[in-house]
């Protein structure tokens, strides 16, 4: 199977709508992204397997299997594989655009270049999301499935919303690119209701992993 090979690793693209793409990354141990932002998209990391520092302009944050950092557009931001181990990440981006980049700083002498065409490689890890049924994925399982209400995502750890949303009077609170972990579900689901034909990637640990 083919995937982009990148300085730091390789990654492909898992699923794609019109509203969201979602990239599979694996990053190399202590190998780090270009320091960039997306003038136009936002960006949300759901961490599958090992540590990522995620630094920006002015901080950073740690995240670990089952946690997410989301990212809104405009903001510089770098992911560092923190781990001896390889890091697996999903990165879900709205609006789908992977050519959106300004890469400021680069240890590989990117910065300032466009989003190119990279050389593919061939994993053996390459994969679609299943639908319906759950999927191991680094230590987490995954699945896409179709939400009638909040309710239905509380045994779950993270979820990535890929169409319709969550509503409050009417108006949409959360939607597609939009990564919420558990406790912000469960502290939304009495005053706040999903739109009809909601769909998301669901994630949760695994215990076995």
């Amino acid at each position: 199977m083919k995937a982009k090979r990148k300085p730091w690793g390789h990654e492909y693209l898992i699923y794609e709508n019109d509203d969201v793409a979602i990239w599979h990354l694996f990053i190399d141990k202590w190998e780090s992204t270009s320091l960039h932002c997306h003038p136009n998209k936002k960006t949300g990391l759901v961490v599958l397997c090992g540590g990522a520092k995620v630094s920006f302009l002015n901080g950073e944050q740690k995240a670990f299997s089952g946690e997410k950092v989301m990212i809104r557009h405009g903001v510089f931001h770098q992911t560092t594989n923190m781990t001896r181990e390889g890091l697996q990440l999903f990165e879900i981006e709205n609006p789908v655009n992977k050519a959106d980049i300004v890469r400021l700083e680069d240890s590989y002498g990117r910065a300032g270049s466009p989003y190119g065409n990279e050389d593919e490689v061939d994993v053996p890890d390459k994969r679609l999301l299943p639908t319906g049924d759950w999927e191991t994925v680094g230590d987490c399982d995954a699945c896409i499935r179709n939400v009638n209400s909040l309710e239905d995502l509380v045994a779950c750890s993270l979820v990535m919303i890929i169409g319709g949303g969550i509503v409050f009077n009417e108006h949409r609170v959360a939607g597609p690119g939009d990564v919420l972990d558990s406790q912000t579900f469960s502290s939304l689901a009495e005053k706040f209701s999903i739109e009809e034909g909601t769909s998301a990637v669901l994630i949760k640990e695994n215990r076995n992993a």
